[in-house]
């Protein structure tokens, strides 16, 4: 019987076995991916080198869907292992697993933050176009300047605090202007009452002869009868 050799399996300085990297399935596809420096060594082992081989894409696409700050602090990290194994420490290549664990937690977290500031963008949005709304619908009633204002200062509003304050200014500047409205419609009243009174005979008081509605009947017919002699007249001239 021949006896055939087995390679042996590829260790670390530490003798663990050689590092299982696997791409985990929520790690993202990034649109412009990190590149990922390369470990150097001139005695860079073979199974370090096809460590990074198989991490280094994984990596790169994780700083890529990354931001800010959060990338910043990932990109230090995986700058440390290389550093780390460029002196010669090349168990750090153990590191890669936990570099990418740690990077797909970050981004799931960064998409979790980012969806709930979709929510609440959505939410202020919706907010905002309700007192839109409201200014527009009363922009007959507010003067052109309470408008030209509560309509700056809605698009200038940043939360939810700001769009309230600006909707409850809104209905008081409405309030107001119905009030003013409802007192100018009765001086109006009082105003065509006390005319009334004064064409009305003073007789009618005593006797019931004649109403306030039989003066205005009178007034509108004297005032139309007015108004045709004026045209006939007109027609003669011409």
């Amino acid at each position: 019987m021949i006896q055939t050799k087995t390679r042996p399996h590829p260790r670390g300085q530490t003798g663990a076995a050689f590092p299982a990297i696997l791409r985990p399935s929520g790690v993202p596809h990034a649109t412009d991916p990190v590149s990922i420096p390369q470990p150097e060594h001139h005695h860079l082992p073979a199974w370090v080198r096809r460590a990074f081989a198989k991490a280094g894409p994984i990596l790169g696409d994780l700083a890529g869907s990354l931001e800010g700050e959060t990338r910043e602090q990932y990109m230090s990290s995986i700058t440390e292992v290389t550093a780390s194994i460029n002196a010669g420490k090349f168990s750090q290549a153990f590191q890669y697993p936990t570099l990418i664990e740690s990077g797909l937690s970050l981004y799931e977290q960064q998409r979790k933050e980012q969806e709930e500031s979709a929510r609440a963008r959505k939410v202020l949005e919706n907010a905002r176009r309700s007192v839109a709304e409201t200014l527009r619908d009363a922009a007959a009633q507010l003067t052109p300047e309470a408008s030209s204002r509560l309509n700056k200062a809605l698009r200038t509003a940043s939360d939810q605090e700001a769009i309230s304050a600006v909707e409850a200014e809104a209905r008081q500047a409405l309030d107001s202007a119905k009030v003013g409205q409802e007192r100018r419609r009765e001086r109006e009243i009082s105003r065509t009452r006390s005319r009334i009174a004064r064409a009305t005979p003073k007789y009618a008081a005593v006797d019931g002869a004649e109403t306030w509605q039989d003066v205005l009947r009178r007034l509108q017919e004297q005032m139309a009868q007015e108004s045709a002699e004026n045209g006939g007249n007109g027609e003669n001239g011409a």
